[in-house]
């Protein structure tokens, strides 16, 4: 089987396959997009995105990354930044400029490039990525103005890398082929129009988004052509500047709070992945054998120079008498890998140097990649170590989150902080987090439902939420907002109060997972409560069973929770086995009593 057809749906089919792959490993993606794209490219030689797309490829290549960016824009909200302001701006420039000497100094000592190439490379390689940053922090969860100066680094920084590398490229055709624009014309023009561009589509966008002119089922489609026309206008002006116009397009959507823009980003998120997957595959797939056989082990010495020595180095110089501990300092300078922008700039410029004549432009692909490889390998594993060596992540996110702190709240969450299990009340009733807060417990007032997670709300070592309300409607709102943070299989409410008669119950496909038992409402644990019952906690052992704790239960008694080795285990409807049909000696079992 072949055909273009067929090559199209590979290409997808695997980017998807590789994408859930690396999720279900727990490594960084990236390397296993690589790995897929090497494999049907150079390697087995199935499929040749040049031959499949032609001439439009690289063209698709730019665009793609511009969209990838634009989602990225509609993720920043300047109040994230607003006490970190002046640190982002010199990471962005010099800490740019550090990486930028260091990075061409070391390609031409380790590389053996020429001054241009070095100067080229060197451009390239300060960018990083919201999609190999992005699953760091996920993973980490580091303090809320951490979090956002490296997000906000990793966006604002990539259009800025473009732009240097435009200007690294006017350098070597000035001195290949003679007189150019001089570099700061260059970055004036670059930076003009793509600010220009985003502005001037982001007004016509926002108007009609804030006016409703615009149907709900078409508002991702018209978010995605307004990125797509202010990608083309300011590329049309100056080179790879479409990159910094949907970047600004998305940032001033997103920071315009009359704007719905929940459902463009949420198809851009799902694009994004798409996106992610199939460039670093065709990318990756175009590298031929003998470009591969050119990689050499002074590469090593380039990314150790870049992780060891340019990083280390911008973030101390950025972050001089900043608001941020010597341990933040510490692991902001263990986050910067290399991602899709590189790997897509390099291989954009390396045609045209190569259509050129220039010496050594085919190197400037197999390279990128290997430092995209490399920094990839080594942040992505060693930033959660280092992260908890500094003491700025939890050795494991096996916390809850309760969505309220009324009695039955407290009720429930009391018994698994007893356990051993990190608890933190989240109500918008004064009293109740009062009540909650003077009892001692982790209290936090705010609403939790709205379109933004509030900046102070600190969910460091919580790991699920459990919405236990006597409002279903809150319950499932809740769960639907932080199954983008936990995941859905990590959010949990209360089970619905039964309607009337005739009116049908809502769908388990909105909310989260519905805990304990269908029959186990709001009210009937409150009036249980009222009527005496406990929860306890039972640890199992050779003496006494599974089979012993279901004759102490009796038929009216739930099994709630299960700990072993303090990995927390939450019973829901939807579980293929119940929590007492994997219980064994040693584990502990929390279970409400009849009364």
């Amino acid at each position: 089987m072949e055909g273009p057809v067929f090559e199209i749906s590979a290409l997808v089919a695997l980017a998807v396959a590789a994408t859930w792959l690396a999720a279900r490993l727990r490594i960084p993606s990236i390397v296993v997009l690589l790995v897929s794209g090497v494999l049907v490219g150079p390697v087995l030689q199935i499929i040749d995105p040049d031959a499949l797309a032609g001439d439009v490829l690289l063209p698709l290549v730019s665009v793609s990354v511009g969209l990838i960016l634009f989602e990225g824009g509609l993720s920043l909200r300047f109040r994230e930044i607003a006490s970190s302001q002046r640190v982002l701006w010199l990471l962005v420039t010099v800490g740019v400029l550090v990486t930028w000497v260091l990075g061409a100094l070391s390609a031409s000592a380790f590389l053996g490039f020429p001054t241009g190439l070095a100067i080229l490379l060197g451009a390239i390689l300060t960018v990083s990525g919201p999609t190999v940053v992005g699953p760091i922090l996920s993973s980490v969860r580091p303090r809320q103005s951490v979090s956002s100066l490296l997000k906000w680094e990793s966006i604002v920084i990539d259009p800025i890398g473009a732009m240097l590398a435009v200007i690294a490229f006017e350098v070597i055709f000035v001195g290949a082929e003679g007189p150019g624009d001089s570099a700061l014309a260059t970055a004036g023009l670059f930076v003009f129009d793509g600010v220009l561009a985003g502005l001037l589509v982001a007004i016509p966008t926002g108007w009609a988004l804030r006016r409703h002119l615009i149907p709900e089922r078409l508002v991702p489609l018209v978010g995605i052509t307004a990125a797509l026309i202010a990608f083309a206008a300011a590329d049309a002006l100056a080179e790879e500047s479409g990159l910094l116009a949907t970047t600004v397009l998305g940032l001033s959507l997103a920071n315009r709070k009359e704007l719905r823009t929940k459902p463009i980003i949420q198809f851009s998120e799902v694009l994004q992945t798409l996106l992610v997957g199939l460039l670093f595959i065709v990318l990756s797939a175009r590298l031929t054998r003998d470009q591969l056989s050119e990689i050499s082990v002074g590469v090593i010495g380039l990314v150790l120079v870049l992780v060891l020595v340019a990083r280390p180095l911008a973030v101390w110089l950025s972050t001089w008498r900043s608001e941020f501990t010597l341990r933040e300092r510490g692991f902001i300078a263990s986050v910067a890998p290399r991602g899709i922008v590189a790997a897509a700039v390099a291989s954009v410029f390396a045609l045209e140097l190569e259509e050129a004549g220039v010496e050594g432009a085919s190197l400037l692909p197999p390279i990128t990649f290997a430092v995209i490889v490399g920094t990839v390998l080594i942040y992505g594993f060693g930033a959660g170590p280092l992260a908890r060596w500094f003491g700025l992540a939890e050795k494991s996110s096996q916390g809850v989150l309760i969505v309220g702190a009324g009695p039955v709240e407290r009720f429930i969450g009391d018994a698994l902080a007893a356990a051993g299990t990190a608890v933190l009340f989240a109500t918008t009733s004064r009293r109740d987090e009062i009540d909650a807060r003077l009892a001692g417990r982790r209290t936090y007032y705010g609403n939790l439902i709205d379109h933004e997670l509030p900046l102070d709300l600190d969910l460091a070592g919580l790991g699920r939420v459990l919405a236990l309300t006597p409002n279903d409607e809150v319950n499932t709102l809740a769960t639907e907002r932080f199954a983008e943070l936990f995941g859905a299989g990590e959010t949990y409410q209360l089970a619905a109060t039964p309607f009337g008669p005739g009116i049908e119950a809502p769908s388990e496909a909105f909310g989260g997972r519905t805990l304990f038992d269908p029959g186990l409402t709001y009210e009937d644990l409150a009036r249980r409560i009222d009527e005496g019952a406990e929860i306890r906690r039972t640890t199992l052992s050779s003496g006494f069973n599974v089979e012993d704790l279901r004759a102490e239960m009796g038929p009216d008694g739930f099994t709630l929770f299960l700990l072993r080795n303090q990995q927390l285990s939450i019973r829901a409807t939807d579980a293929p086995r119940r929590i007492l049909d994997r219980a064994q000696p040693g584990d502990t079992v929390l279970w409400l009593t009849a009364s």
